[in-house]
């Protein structure tokens, strides 16, 4: 009987040491690394907006306006091509009073994290400022200042050829060609998670005549409201030193619109 005893009294305590190593081992074990993040997706190829806006208002003067424009971006880094063209036409009683049409092709490449060289072309239709046709060709550097994220901007120049063509009397025409310079400046300001405040400033000059310059620019507060739509409110600014007899130096634009980013 004391046999018995002596072999359970063994086998317990072989137990209760056995629980305590394994007790002891489980405590000093090292904890399992935690696993890595993903890594994040990669910038897409493809990509791009299109926007609509509309106005209109009735009562004494009806007035409407309507404004649509596209941006298609092809990045195959270190290379950006961009595609971009708008329109905007307005009219007051059924009458047209303003209507134009830019359009511009852009290829740059990245030199460095914040230099750039790019060339292309662009295309300006204001019948409305006296403006048949503006033809530009040109090509330059860019420098990015501020890289964000809360700021971004970039400021640019270069050189090329004009090819204009001004409206004279209503029905006749006039064209000249010449050299220019060209400066621009892109700033913007991510003020919350999903709002942004965006300025693009161009200043083009003549260098066979230096009073004729000209100056556009658009300034654009944006909201988003989903993954792909988002609100926006403009103001887009053209302005000519020497305008065409008949026209006035300045023509500016309102809107309040929606805008679709893909992808």
């Amino acid at each position: 009987m004391q046999s018995v005893f002596r072999a359970f009294f063994l086998l317990s305590l072989a137990a209760l040491s056995l629980a305590a190593g394994s007790v002891a081992f489980a405590q000093e074990a090292p904890p399992p690394c935690p696993c890595p993040e993903p890594p994040p997706p990669p910038d897409p190829v493809w990509f791009g907006k299109a926007d609509f806006s509309f106005l209109s208002t009735s009562g004494n003067t009806d007035t409407t306006s309507i404004g649509a424009a596209l941006e298609l971006n092809y990045r195959p880094k270190p290379w950006l091509f961009t595609i971009k063209g708008g329109y905007l036409k307005g009219a007051t009683d059924g009458v047209t009073t303003a209507e134009s049409f830019v359009g511009s092709l852009r290829a740059s490449r990245d030199l460095t994290e914040r230099i750039d060289v790019f060339v292309g072309g662009s295309y300006l239709r204001n019948r409305f400022s006296g403006i048949e046709n503006l033809y530009g060709f040109d090509g330059g550097a860019g420098y990015k200042l501020l890289l964000g994220p809360a700021h971004f901007l970039r400021v640019e120049g270069g050189v090329g050829y004009t090819h204009e063509e001004d409206i004279i009397a209503d029905t006749f025409t006039t064209s000249r060609n010449y050299p220019n310079a060209k400066a621009g400046l892109a700033y913007k300001w991510q003020f919350t998670k999903n709002a942004f405040f965006t300025n693009d400033f161009g200043y083009l000059l003549d260098l066979d005549e230096t009073a004729n310059w000209f100056i556009t620019d658009k300034a654009a507060i944006t909201a988003n409201i989903s993954k792909i739509f988002a609100l926006q409110a403009s103001w887009t600014l053209l302005y000519r030193n020497q305008p065409v007899i008949g026209f006035g130096h300045t023509d500016t634009a309102t809107a309040i619109g929606l805008v679709a980013k893909f992808p």
